[in-house]
């Protein structure tokens, strides 16, 4: 299945583009315009790293409240530019903000339409079905700014093998939509690679059914089992099942490992799986193949 691929940067520096002369807006307003108010802390980190601030004029953007924030030339920069398009900055706070405010961007919503897009994928998942397949691999991306280090580690037949990708990311870290920055590192670094997909991240758990380990395997059209290692949403039973709106959605192996299926399996043969595989703890595999993501992307920084 083919799904979209929107690099949401330079859509959202569009937007910034569109603030008028002498106007200011919010974080909140650019990531309703974005089409999901929880895309404000995304909105805050992609003007933080703006390589163009002449020409995408992110010192236009403040919050809510008022207060001028920051800015990635120094506070005092952006107030001289703020002042010098009329706005009245006092103590650090934006006088004029009714008057020169700026809601009206021409949007088409995109993080709405990708809500849409994720609503039909997880309607064509398959929870059910027991796998057991000797050969299984694992996914994970670590990342350093818009780069991204991907690795997979592959058991087959006693022994383990490495893939490696790095690659530029166009989708910034949003709650709730995983599934566009990391699948495309998925969908290459699985080519050629048969068995049961382990992917660190949520599956059904997930707001919209649809986590990346769900997401991947739909368009993919893969065996995967998310494994997070954190509590997404809902809430533990006493039997160790996660519950959300009185559904069970993934199984808590232990509070660092959260099952939930992905695609073509069943959330008891997930659970079967994982607990076999890390014999109740959190699988070595998939340790394995963190490990060498953040060993990827150190061995590229600056010493």
């Amino acid at each position: 299945m083919n799904y979209t691929h929107i690099n949401l940067y330079d859509y959202f520096y569009s937007l910034v583009k569109q603030i008028p002369e002498g106007y200011i807006t919010t974080y909140g307003e650019l990531a309703k315009a974005l089409g999901d108010i929880r895309a404000a802390r995304a909105v805050g980190y992609m003007l933080s790293i703006n390589e163009d601030p002449d020409r995408i004029p992110c010192y236009k953007v403040v919050h809510t409240d008022r207060r001028m924030g920051k800015y990635a030339l120094g506070v005092e920069e952006k107030a001289r530019r703020l002042r010098k398009d009329g706005i009245i900055i006092s103590n650090g706070m934006v006088e004029n903000f009714n008057e020169r405010f700026f809601s009206d961007f021409k949007t088409d919503y995109p993080l709405a339409k990708l809500q849409e897009e994720q609503e039909k994928i997880a309607s064509m998942a398959d929870f059910a079905g027991d796998r057991d397949e000797e050969n299984y691999a694992a996914i994970d991306v670590s990342y350093e700014g818009r780069t991204g280090y991907g690795a997979l580690v592959y058991y087959d037949s006693g022994e383990y093998m490495v893939k490696n990708l790095e690659m530029k990311v166009n989708f910034p870290y949003i709650p709730g939509y995983l599934g566009y920055r990391e699948s495309p590192f998925i969908e290459k670094l699985s080519v050629n690679v048969d068995g049961l997909l382990l992917i660190d991240a949520n599956g059904l758990l997930h707001p919209r059914k649809c986590g990346l380990a769900t997401f991947a395997g739909v368009v993919l059209g893969r065996a995967t089992i998310g494994v997070a290692k954190s509590l997404l949403m809902g809430k533990i039973d006493d039997t160790g099942y996660v519950v959300y709106n009185n559904e069970k959605l993934g199984y808590a192996i232990n509070k660092h490992t959260i099952v939930s299926p992905g695609n073509m399996i069943s959330l008891e043969s997930s659970i079967k799986k994982i607990k076999l595989l890390g014999k109740n703890k959190y699988p070595a595999i998939l340790k394995m193949v963190h490990n060498e993501t953040v060993a990827m992307r150190k061995r590229r920084l600056p010493s």
